[in-house]
């Protein structure tokens, strides 16, 4: 007997109807300005390739290939110690260490280089320090813009990443198998090469994925610090695309870019679900947090340095530079700010809703068809935005619809960001037992109660983690922006790069500020709101 139709059913219909669409609208937003992207790279000309360009085309892979690797390599040099420190010892000031994986998460990297330019610019806070007490007449601090510049501010940035990845591992390890290396008179270097780090490479591993991808395809870091001689290829394509219009060099660009980053996604994932074999497990609990030991207070003392002079420091030095009301005062009165700031607001609110929505869509589609993880096809979609620059998206989109818009930001955001979302909310999903869905599927009247009964509670924490994420990301891209040029449109992040474009780097970094505290308190805010109430509540 059919059962009747009831108005809860027939709107769960509609949601459902209206996910279906809005995937498909995202999947078209994807892969319509993508395809008009690459599409010149197939044209032929009749001067085809020179030499020239190809050794210019080599050298800028080359480049970017070499501050990614070197980005993520410092990054995992100084997360590791603080992963250390964080997970296996107890000390003042812990938490506030653990306290910055946020930071990525949440503050765009154009504020961390804000952070920079107002420390260790020419006029930054050190050199006039130095140059006021060695009565020097130059600054001596000028590795900001160069190569070593690039690769410490990225590094520093996206350390956190791997600390706390490290970190939530290294806590978990348990302590019978170094035991027992010690037993056997293996040194506390041995134990930790031998037995802790093999343990420790899954998450090391997994950790840099993120962080080698955000070093590939930077854009305002490197635009800012961007040395003579080299260039990487987001900004080259962003430069043949927008400056010199040389449309079949940045696509060609864009299919290296795009090719390269599809390989290094592919051998990571390979070699993280290598390594991930070898993951020992333990049946004795993790060791309790100790004190620092004298032998580990000097590389202790030396860590926590490199960390606040090159981490905290910068974010400092953004406080301090707007701490002045005069600066404010110049702020506010500038014609563009307010506006800006609306729209940012407005546009990280829907593209936050979008990918939250085809976030959840998709990771709902992926648990109740493929369960047990089985299709590797349906776990590589969302990896493939990933690979996927934003200068690319903004270039196609730019072929595609001529004139930007709000609308075709927040379509170009969605297609680039909802992988993020789904990775939010997928564990979660993954987390309710096929038992109860199996009996959800048999009991319920209509297969979708088994998605609103079931899923939606259950996927709620990350819904809203995913939120927050989203609305961070979409608030501090200051790329897609940039690239579709809206006429009379400016978020407050492209509002923060035309500042310090043009040298005004209190203002600068005032409207970095508010930016980055707008980001902070919407990601704090989904982050308490997914943690459950105290019973009695």
């Amino acid at each position: 007997m059919k059962s009747r139709l009831t108005p809860r059913h027939a709107a769960q219909y509609a949601a459902a109807g209206a996910a279906a669409c809005l995937c498909a609208a995202v999947v078209l937003a994807f892969l319509l300005p993508f395809a008009q992207a690459l599409l010149p790279a197939c044209s032929s000309p009749a001067d085809g390739f020179s030499a020239g360009s190809i050794a210019a085309l080599l050298k800028t892979v080359r480049y970017t290939f070499a501050q990614a690797l070197a980005s993520t390599a410092l990054a995992a040099l100084a997360g590791l110690p603080a992963a250390f420190f964080v997970a296996r010892r107890d000390f003042p000031g812990r938490r506030l260490l653990a306290s910055c994986a946020s930071v990525p998460l949440c503050i765009p990297p154009l504020i961390m280089a804000l952070g920079y330019i107002s420390t260790f610019g020419m006029a930054g806070y050190l050199n006039r320090m130095l140059q006021h007490v060695f009565s020097l007449n130059e600054a001596p601090l000028s590795f900001l813009y160069s190569f070593r510049g690039i690769v410490i501010v990225q590094g520093f940035y996206n350390f956190p990443i791997i600390m706390m990845t490290a970190a939530d591992s290294w806590t978990q390890l348990g302590s019978d198998q170094a035991d027992s290396a010690r037993i056997l008179g293996a040194s506390e270097r041995r134990v930790f090469l031998t037995v802790t780090l093999p343990q420790l490479i899954p998450a090391i591993v997994s950790a840099c994925i993120p962080v080698f991808l955000y070093c590939f395809f930077s854009f305002m870091i490197v635009l800012l610090f961007g040395a003579t001689g080299g260039t990487t290829m987001e900004v080259a394509i962003y430069h043949a695309g927008r400056s010199t219009l040389k449309f079949r060099e940045a696509a060609q660009l864009a299919l290296v870019e795009t090719v390269c980053a599809f390989c290094a996604l592919a051998a990571y994932s390979a070699l993280e679900k290598k390594v991930s074999r070898a993951k020992a497990l333990s049946f004795y609990g993790a060791p309790a947090r100790k004190k620092i030991a004298p032998a580990e207070r000097l590389p202790a003392l030396c860590c926590f340095l490199l960390l606040g002079t090159f981490f905290l420091l910068p974010l400092i030095s953004i406080a301090l530079s707007s701490c002045s009301p005069a600066v404010w005062k110049r702020l506010l009165s500038l014609r563009g700010f307010i506006p800006a700031l609306r729209h940012t607001a407005s546009t990280a609110l829907m593209t936050a809703g979008l990918c939250t929505a085809a976030g959840f869509s998709y990771a709902a589609f992926l648990r109740l068809h493929d369960p047990y993880g089985s299709s590797s096809l349906l776990k590589t979609i969302p990896l493939i935005p990933m690979a996927v620059s934003s200068v690319v998206m903004g270039i196609g989109m730019t072929a595609l619809v001529r004139r930007g818009s709000q609308f075709s930001l927040v379509l170009a955001q969605t297609a680039l960001t909802w992988p993020f979302a789904f990775r939010q909310i997928y564990p979660h999903l993954a987390k309710v037992p096929q038992d109860t869905l199996d009996a959800a599927r048999t009991l319920s009247a209509h297969r979708l109660d088994c998605i609103f009964s079931i899923l939606l509670p259950c996927g709620k924490n990350g819904i809203l983690s995913a939120a927050g994420f989203c609305f961070a990301m979409s608030a501090g891209d200051a790329a897609l922006p940039l690239v579709l040029a809206i006429p009379r449109f400016d978020t407050l992040s492209l509002f923060v790069y035309r500042l310090a474009g043009s040298y005004r780097v209190n203002e600068a970094c005032a409207a970095g500020l508010l930016l980055g505290i707008l980001c902070m308190a919407v990601f704090s805010i989904s982050n308490r709101m997914k943690e459950p109430l105290p019973q009695g509540m």
